[in-house]
């Protein structure tokens, strides 16, 4: 094995012993900014594509999935050009390409079988929870590199990102906390 291979690898290894955290609500914020507008704004689509699908009916969940599907294509064909474009690293490149893959491959098994019948509207609401709990790690850990390998292409420099009224949930003392100041 290769110098690079191994590189993969172990890029690889520590990508896949992250932990993704339950999402109770993905909404667009400027929390999911990351600096590169075209990705911001694919991300907001994102947003609304999976809240449509994990708020979808027996009857608008099959138009929900084949908006998700759609949506994702479209998505991942523009990162990819983007990395292409860009010359984004190899190394890097292939880990989000994989996890891209393996997304689709997720989106078009249960859309496969739920066009027929065989898996019903739970199994559809679980998808949309698994992107919802995908997302925000992916964004950060992945495409964030991604937005500021853009930025520093195309302008010589890392974007920056103005976000309005957040709160870090680390900084927010819990009861205990409050009551002891």
């Amino acid at each position: 094995m290769n110098a690079q291979q191994t590189s993969h690898n172990d890029h690889h290894a520590h990508h896949a012993q992250r932990k993704t955290k339950r999402v109770e609500r993905l909404e667009w914020s400027d929390a999911l900014l990351l600096g590169h507008g075209p990705m911001d704004d694919e991300h907001r689509e994102f947003v609304q594509v999976v809240t449509a699908l994990r708020n979808s009916t027996a009857h608008t969940a099959l138009t929900a999935l084949d908006a998700v599907e759609k949506h994702l294509i479209a998505h991942f064909d523009l990162e990819h050009a983007w990395m292409d474009k860009t010359g984004f690293p190899d190394v890097y490149s292939r880990c989000h390409r994989d996890q891209h893959d393996e997304v689709l491959a997720s989106v078009f098994h249960v859309h496969q079988l739920a066009a027929i019948g065989q898996i019903g509207l739970g199994a559809v609401h679980r998808l949309a929870q698994s992107l919802m709990d995908w997302f925000p790690g992916h964004a950060d850990y992945m495409d964030s590199s991604l937005s500021a390998w853009i930025n520093g292409k195309t302008h010589g420099g890392q974007a920056v990102v103005l976000r309005r009224n957040l709160v870090h949930e680390e900084r927010v003392p819990d009861e205990s906390q409050a009551e002891a100041a």
